[in-house]
């Protein structure tokens, strides 16, 4: 639709779809005759070539004024400002503001930013960022010590300490104010202020929640908010516990919650077999975590990564062609990004596909049945049962599908289970049960 605006538009909206972040768009209001000729000129020389859809070097000449009343214009626009040596350091401060990381990683780099916003960035709410502000050569100093003092490792990355126990609260009430970093840092301190505690129970970053479960100091109706459970919370202390029990943290590995999963990640106490488990989570940022720990045996990191997993566990990557289907079959049983793993990886055998194809979760579903082993007859089988061609909900059933059929696909996984349960010849309980959390509201394909 903006595309098609931007061939047709002559009016004052072709300045924004100039800059508008979709390069075709982009390329319609250039070859528009009605688009300003100053917002042409003004994004060419800022280092946008000819027909805006990539980059050149910008012009060195090109004057702040100039690229201040650029930045009104776009996100398109605003990279390129961002990126620009003669931005000035009032315009970088309101890009930091911005929610693109992108941006605010330009802004990190940049030589004219100011100290002022060199501190907050160092307290972004993403590691690549606040690294990217540390090594800055004007970052503020004062705020570094107080971030590793609190914590933080050098690079300002990652949690590497308990933080020091003697930081003042108006120097953690100082630390809050920096950003979401610091305020998971100051959260997690026993001398921490209350309205801060408070003011992170309600903050729209998980990670930063996060933070009060490590603090002992933590009122249960923040935690209740936190974990959106009712107390008690006797469950959750041992996380504020440097010296909790290894079955303590065993039985909240498994958590619903991100948060509290997370919280597990860090604990210094943390077992391998709990961080086995952290390794292959939902979640990206407590893959993260489990990787770095000093506790995690390198034979399970080790095994993640032949599968296809980075080495930091966060993002996909090339699998060892060899690992043995065996060894797929045990990723497979375990948590979602093992799963993953295995349903992407050549060399997983049928029988291990068949159980993904009942997975709980649909897109892992979706990936075994485009597999090239995945077992063409359970696949029949499942759609005979009544699950959807696509394997995200359900259609229409075979009504002669034998009990014996509908007790092989229910004994596959959940979704099978949940399948199965509809169908008219389903035993009256399947063996294979059904977490009610397992099957995220699926749809429906063919019948309600």
């Amino acid at each position: 639709m903006r595309r098609n605006l931007a061939s047709r538009a002559t009016d004052d909206a072709l300045v924004g779809l100039a800059c508008d972040e979709n390069l075709w768009v982009r390329r319609e209001a250039a070859r528009n005759p009605a688009t300003p000729a100053w917002v042409l000129d003004l994004l060419m020389r800022a280092g946008a070539d000819a027909d805006l859809r990539g980059l050149r070097d910008p012009d060195p000449a090109m004057a702040p004024e100039d690229l201040r009343r650029l930045v009104e214009c776009g996100p398109w626009a605003q990279r390129l400002v961002a990126d620009h040596p003669n931005t000035s350091s009032e315009v970088l401060s309101v890009l930091a503001t911005q929610p693109s990381p992108r941006l605010r990683a330009a802004v990190a780099d940049h030589p004219n930013t100011d100290r002022s916003t060199l501190a907050h960035l160092c307290a972004d709410s993403e590691a690549a960022i606040r690294k990217r502000a540390g090594a800055n050569p004007r970052r503020p100093d004062a705020v570094y010590r107080l971030l590793r003092r609190a914590g933080s490792d050098a690079e300002l990355g990652i949690l590497e300490h308990d933080g020091d126990s003697e930081i003042e609260p108006d120097r953690l009430l100082e630390l809050a104010a920096l950003g979401p970093w610091g305020r998971f840092l100051a959260a997690r301190r026993p001398a921490c202020p209350d309205h801060v505690l408070t003011s992170v129970a309600a903050d729209p970053d998980w990670k930063v929640r996060s933070a009060l479960l490590d603090n002992h100091t933590t009122p249960d109706d923040l935690l209740e908010r936190v974990t959106e459970l009712p107390p008690p919370f006797d469950n959750l202390r041992p996380l504020a516990d440097r010296n909790a029990q290894v079955s303590e943290l065993l039985a909240l590995t498994g958590h619903q919650q991100p948060e509290v999963r997370l919280a597990c990640a860090r604990h210094p106490n943390a077992p391998a077999e709990a961080l086995a488990e952290l390794a292959a989570d939902r979640s990206a940022d407590v893959r993260s975590l489990a990787a770095q720990h000093p506790n995690l045996d390198h034979h399970d990191h080790e095994r993640l990564v032949r599968a296809g997993s980075s080495k930091d566990l966060t993002m996909l990557a090339d699998p060892d062609p060899e690992l043995d289907p065996a060894a797929l079959d045990r990723l497979a049983q375990g948590g979602q990004w093992a799963r993953q793993l295995a349903v992407r990886h050549p060399a997983t055998a049928p029988g291990t596909l068949a159980r993904l194809l009942c997975d709980s979760d649909g897109k892992l579903r979706e990936w075994a049945a485009a597999h090239p082993s995945a077992p063409q007859d359970v696949i029949a089988d499942i759609r005979r049962s009544g699950g959807a061609v696509d394997f995200q909900g359900i259609a229409d059933p075979d009504p002669e599908a034998p009990a014996e059929m509908l007790q092989r696909v229910a004994n596959l996984g959940p979704w099978g289970a949940w399948v199965v349960s509809l169908h008219p010849n389903a035993r009256a309980r399947p063996q294979a049960t059904v977490e009610p959390s397992a099957i995220a509201a699926p749809r429906t394909n063919g019948r309600r």
